[in-house]
């Protein structure tokens, strides 16, 4: 159904003539109703004038809702706003007198008490009573009698961030007591207005518990609601919320915040009670940087460097480093005055004796002296990309210009259609680029050096250059495809990266941290990981800082950008397919199995624990429902049972364990015992996913390397280890492996991450990981 888009924007029209941005509840109901979407019957009292008897007898029921209309006053029920009456003409017609006399002086009292945003200052008791436009009377709504938490909230918000956000929960005077008590994820349920799949509604409230008691019989009667009933008025608001917004040219205005709250159930159909709304005519266009320009700044065939000394300073390092790299030479320039080359290269006194446009040009000034080069780049045409690594740009007081003028500088060019560098930073540390043959990173190869394998298809991408870097160099095996740290944000942002890589078939694992968004990048960070996630056996990780008043403070400071609202970065992100990483350490294990799970995929929840130790059973047993992912204990088949039986009867275990999920195999299980028994659990059809964990310290098993003090050899053909490695390489069946020892087996688990498994060295970090990779998943995003 297209909704009446001409008749809507006739009452944002109306509104803005009388200089509101706030609707009223009944144009509200106005919307609702244009919408489908069902609201009561009502009609305005104008103020000062009376209800006329013959009026009331088209309305239902024996009473009738009186509510007050003013502009100031969006919650109602706190000052006496809103009052239940008898249905004739003269009881109306009372109380509306008693309103008129008493709500201005108790609205006033209410809000010096309070001090409510939005209230302009010096308000009168007179200015209250002039701010009535008239009182709302409205059918009393019988609804269903379902007992405690049947009302639904639905609401939208307009994120500088993500655009219209749409959050669904438990409505009513319930709102906060839900918020409060209910799990995450079973009060409320947030979206992206224009991300959400119509087709994926149900799925996405079906975790709260206001769905459960909506759409489940009720004492003996049937569902109050259908899921059809419910997945329209949640489709139809959340077209209403898409359609007017920020990113949207098809409409002038923006709902920048509105609730409809709370919906009832009657006669089968969600109806709505209650309304508010504020609008604007704000504008948030999506940008984006010109694609070829990335390719340049990405896969480069000639660079020049600016700021390279012949002492070694940070743009010789850099030199170096590209020079490292294996960039050839003669593909290579330095802006450096009074020389004819240095390492090889062939330097040029200036900008404009560049030889001509360079595909990436770095430039490793103080932040005082980057306009000037880039205003000469821009100029000449002279550059398809640039990085800016000049620290404290946009932070230190009084760079802020500088940046400010290189934007400019940038939207100017492209909009007049001019030749137009994209620009990474500034404040960045630079850019690795395994295609490029390229590092522009200013720390030196003794201190950072990139992992070197096979290629692994990990793209880094962070807003800090530290973190990049501290994260990069505890890998032990995947070289990244690229690593880019991006500093500021000042022209290209996450999004750009993520876009511009979703086509590239090398990129498989997106590893992401971003502290802050620019308005609308969140968004479209959300659209482009959901493109890349339809492309299977990929991932896109990401670790968002700012969460708190403290940390989007010191995000400020850091980067110059201001962070957004967490809880509404994780749903809006998760939503899209995103694995949200809550701390570091998780950040690393997320990467770090993904990458080693790449081109194995589980087909559902059910999972198989093995230990040899009973404490890890129990204690993988207790996560399975606590992770982000909740996973399920597999049932093993009889073939599988008697198979385990038989692997453990060598060694007389069967007698001392229930043969069972989680199985525990005890210390007296050796390499062979242990192994056969991980192969029968994996071969069972009810099983999923697994989660082996041999403690290693017991004598049965050969866990540590050859040494004076020890006979054992991890790495022998029979040993625990080379077993898991060949069952890893032969299964298509995604399983994990915990460590849980000191360092005395850092070698035994460094072999097997060098072998490709996945390594963890807690059994809950392994079943917290294990469930996000079953949910990413089942969602079809990760395998071959």
């Amino acid at each position: 159904m297209s909704l009446p888009w001409t008749k809507i924007d006739r009452i944002f029209e109306k509104a803005e003539g009388e200089g509101r941005d706030v609707l009223l509840e009944p144009e509200v109901y106005e919307i609702l109703g244009a919408a489908g979407l069902c609201p009561p019957k009502f009609v305005i009292v104008p103020a000062g004038r009376t209800v006329p008897a013959g009026v009331l007898t088209s309305f239902p029921g024996r009473e009738v809702v009186l509510k007050v209309v003013s502009p100031l006053v969006q919650h109602k029920t706190d000052v006496g706003g809103v009052a239940v009456v008898p249905k004739k003409a003269s009881a109306v017609n009372a109380r509306i007198r008693d309103m008129a006399a008493s709500f201005p002086k108790r609205f006033l009292a209410w809000a010096r008490r309070t001090r409510p945003p939005g209230l302009p200052p010096g308000l009168t008791a007179s200015a209250v009573a002039a701010s009535i436009r008239g009182y709302l009377l409205v059918e009393k709504v019988e609804s269903e009698d379902i007992g405690f938490g049947s009302e639904l909230l639905l609401g939208v918000r307009h994120s500088r961030e993500f655009g219209p956000v749409v959050t669904v929960g438990a409505g009513g005077t319930e709102v906060e007591f839900f918020g409060e008590r209910l799990a995450e994820g079973q009060a409320a349920a947030t979206a992206s207005a224009h991300l959400l799949d119509a087709s994926r509604i149900l799925e996405w409230l079906s975790g709260l518990a206001v769905t459960a008691k909506l759409l489940s019989p009720f004492r003996g009667r049937s569902a109050p609601l259908s899921p059809a009933g419910l997945t329209k008025a949640v489709a139809r608001f959340v077209e209403l919320a898409a359609h007017y917004s920020a990113f949207s040219p098809a409409s002038r205005y923006v709902i920048e915040e509105a609730e409809v709250n709370p919906w009832v159930v009657r006669a089968g159909r969600l109806v709505p009670l209650d309304g508010l709304a504020r609008f604007s005519r704000r504008r948030e266009p999506l940008e984006r940087r010109p694609a070829e320009n990335i390719e340049a700044l990405l896969r480069p065939k000639s660079i020049a460097v600016i700021g390279v000394s012949e002492k070694m300073n940070l743009g010789r390092i850099i030199l170096r480093n590209i020079l490292r790299m294996g960039f050839p030479k003669e593909g290579l320039t330095v802006v450096k005055p009074g020389l004819e080359e240095i390492d090889g290269c062939r330097c040029v006194p200036s900008v404009s004796d560049l030889p001509g446009t360079v595909d990436l040009f770095v430039l490793t000034l103080a932040a005082e002296h980057c306009f000037p080069v880039m205003e000469e780049l821009a100029a000449g045409g002279l550059a398809r990309s640039v990085i800016i690594i000049a620290g404290g740009m946009g932070e230190k007081e009084g760079t802020q210009s500088l940046e400010a003028r290189i934007v400019g500088l940038l939207e100017a060019g492209r909009a007049a259609g001019r030749p137009t560098p994209v620009v990474n930073g500034g404040n960045c540390l630079g850019i690795y680029s395994k295609p490029g043959r390229y590092d522009t990173t200013f720390i030196p190869h003794r201190k950072l050096r990139f992992p070197k394998g096979e290629d692994s298809g990990l793209v880094v991408i962070s807003q800090s250059g530290a973190f990049m870097i501290c994260r990069v160099s505890s890998l032990r095996r995947h070289e990244p495809l690229y690593a880019v740290s991006l500093g500021n944000q000042i022209d290209l942002r996450v999004s750009d990266y993520l876009e511009y890589l979703k086509d590239d078939p090398r990129a498989g694992i997106f590893a992401v941290y971003v502290e802050g968004f620019k308005p609308g990048d969140g968004f479209l960070l959300a659209r482009a990981a959901r493109e890349i996630l339809k492309t299977e056996g990929r991932a896109v990780i990401v670790y968002k800082s700012g969460r708190t008043p403290e940390g989007q403070a010191a995000t400020s400071s850091h980067t110059a950008s201001v962070a957004g609202d967490y809880a509404v970065a994780k749903a809006v992100l998760e939503e899209a397919g995103v694995v949200l990483a809550e701390s570091i350490a998780e950040f690393e294990n997320f990467v770090r199995g993904f990458l080693a799970l790449r081109g194995k995929r589980a087909g559902g929840r059910r999972v198989a624990l093995l230990s040899n130790a009973g404490f890890e059973s129990v204690i993988m047993s207790d996560r399975l429902g606590r992770v982000g992912a909740p996973l399920d204990l597999a049932v093993f088949s009889s073939a599988t049972r008697a198979g385990l039986a038989a692997a453990l009867a060598r060694l007389g275990i069967e007698r001392l364990q229930d043969i069972k999920n989680p199985l525990d195999v005890t210390p007296v299980a050796d390499d062979a015992a242990f192994a056969a028994c991980a192969e029968a659990v994996l071969a069972d059809g009810g099983v999923d996913a697994a989660v082996f964990s041999p403690v290693p310290m017991t004598p049965a098993m050969q866990t540590l390397p050859p040494s004076e003090l020890s006979q054992e050899n991890l790495a022998a053909e029979g040993s625990v280890a080379s077993r898991l490695i060949a069952l890893y390489r032969s299964s298509a069946k995604p399983f994990v492996v915990n460590i849980d020892a000191g360092s005395d087996y850092d070698p035994l688990a460094g072999h097997l991450e060098d072998a490709g498994l996945p390594v963890f060295r807690r059994c809950d970090e392994a079943v917290a990981f294990l469930g996000r990779f079953v949910a990413a998943s089942i969602r079809g995003k990760i395998g071959r």
